[in-house]
């Protein structure tokens, strides 16, 4: 933003120019933090000058005040004038803060998230959209779409190939005709499982905390147990309860992955 007075250009022998801004007072107040005394201003302006700079500006002083709605009524009027980078960035930006501040303190997370998609949508190529997937996380996380949460993180984080090979889980655990489970309590029995590990299923019938456990072996020693708890299970995957009178003496499982960070899944072999 152009200040009161700023640098126009230099001469041949390095000198300054200086220029006074075309809004000089206005540039002052909002450099004051005198927004509601710019806004008094920009508006006697806009009357005899409506022109796509004036809204912009217009619309940075209400976005300052809080005014967001309004805000963006400006730079979309200035955007109607003149495609401008520089507007839609504004734009963008006041949508991500009146997003933040729906997020919390308001704590209307279907709003803050219809903003903070418009957001998005409004950030012009080539400027760099971390924040506001960022911010996206966590809206999803306070509505429970952690799987959406997480893909966000993984843009904001620029992990792109992980962020690959995550879809490639979804859309396994959408389509599959695998009996899936949940490996649990590996930590406890300190046993890393390990992507293509073949282990074996033994119902616990001596589990004197849960009748329908079913335990989780390796070479003869217990290394964990299938989640039968539902805070321990997805859609996607059955629970001890489920599989228990199905599985035979012995049944063997392979480790597919780590889903979310902290989902074992594995698929029951034939």
């Amino acid at each position: 933003m152009k200040e009161y007075l700023y640098i126009d250009s230099f001469d041949d022998d390095g000198q300054a120019r200086f220029k006074v801004s075309d809004t000089p007072k206005i540039d002052y107040l909002i450099k004051e933090n005198e927004f509601e005394k710019a806004l008094i201003e920009i508006n006697k302006t806009l009357k005899t000058n409506y022109s796509y700079d004036n809204l912009n500006l217009k619309g940075i002083i209400l976005e300052n005040l809080g005014e967001f709605d309004e805000s963006v009524k400006c730079f979309d009027n200035a955007l109607s004038l003149h495609k401008s980078s520089e507007i839609q960035l504004n734009k963008a930006n006041c949508l991500y803060k009146w997003a933040k501040v729906t997020f919390f303190p308001e704590a209307d997370y279907e709003k803050a998230l219809h903003l903070i998609d418009c957001g998005i949508s409004n950030i012009p190529d080539g400027e760099d959209p971390s924040e506001f997937y960022f911010l996206k996380a966590e809206i999803l996380e306070a509505l429970n779409e952690l799987v959406d949460a997480h893909k966000c993180y993984l843009i904001a984080y620029k992990e792109f190939d992980k962020l690959k090979e995550f879809e490639s889980q979804c859309d396994y655990l959408n389509n599959t005709q695998d009996t899936l489970i949940n490996v649990v309590g590996s930590d406890f029995y300190g046993f890393t499982p390990q992507i293509g590990d073949v282990l074996t299923l033994v119902k616990d019938d001596d589990n004197e905390h849960d009748p329908d456990a079913v335990a989780v072996v390796k070479n003869g020693k217990t290394v964990g147990y299938v989640a039968n708890n539902p805070y321990t299970l997805i859609d996607e995957v059955k629970s001890a309860s489920d599989i228990r009178n199905r599985i035979s003496d012995n049944q063997k499982i392979e480790i597919l992955f780590i889903y979310l960070g902290e989902y074992v899944i594995a698929r029951l072999l034939d």
